[in-house]
């Protein structure tokens, strides 16, 4: 049985057919999951705004089938959302550091020990500034094209490709040399 194309499926969900909801969730579930977790981090946060997502994508009709692929329209709903829940998370821990500021104890120095290959790559990944981390995440995660991501970013397909080189150069010599981005 062929796959059915995503946009048909929306245009199929749009006119009540629940069970276009259900192949669309289980197609992008692992997918748009990893991306939300690895963009901010806590399983809580990133739970609720996987939810978030996909009651959007069942109330929206923002997106139109004719314009474009299902695929680049939901990883930017996500991606601003996980924006959002970042901005608000730093204002939230901003406000928590200045009122703890007198109580906190001397900070200890980081530990110079990391455990196994994961902790190295997730440590490349929080040194990349916000931007490569995006593309990156975009591109692997999302599996998206240069051109979805350009348009997504609003800008060339070109400098996206430079600006991916970038970010996967950035990546490496932070997993070969365990320092951080700012130091490129």
């Amino acid at each position: 049985m062929p796959e059915v194309p995503d946009e048909e499926l929306v245009v199929a969900l749009r006119d009540g057919e629940l069970a276009a909801f259900d192949r669309l969730y289980v197609r992008y579930e692992r997918r748009l999951y990893g991306y939300i977790r690895r963009i901010v981090g806590e399983s809580a946060v990133a739970d609720d705004l996987f939810q978030d997502i996909f009651l959007k994508v069942l109330r929206d009709r923002s997106y139109d089938p004719g314009r474009g692929r299902f695929a680049p329209w939901l990883f930017a709903v996500a991606r601003n959302a996980c924006l959002m829940a970042q901005r608000s998370e730093r204002s939230h821990a901003s406000l928590r550091e200045r009122a703890q500021v007198q109580l906190r104890p001397a900070e200890a120095a980081p530990p110079d020990v990391r455990i196994g290959e994961a902790a190295r790559v997730q440590a490349a990944m929080a040194a990349l500034p916000e931007a490569q981390r995006q593309l990156i995440l975009l591109k692997q995660l999302g599996e998206l094209s240069y051109r979805e991501i350009a348009r997504l970013m609003g800008v060339a397909e070109g400098t996206i490709k430079s600006r991916l080189h970038a970010a996967t150069q950035a990546f490496r010599r932070l997993l070969t040399e365990g320092g951080s981005a700012d130091e490129m």
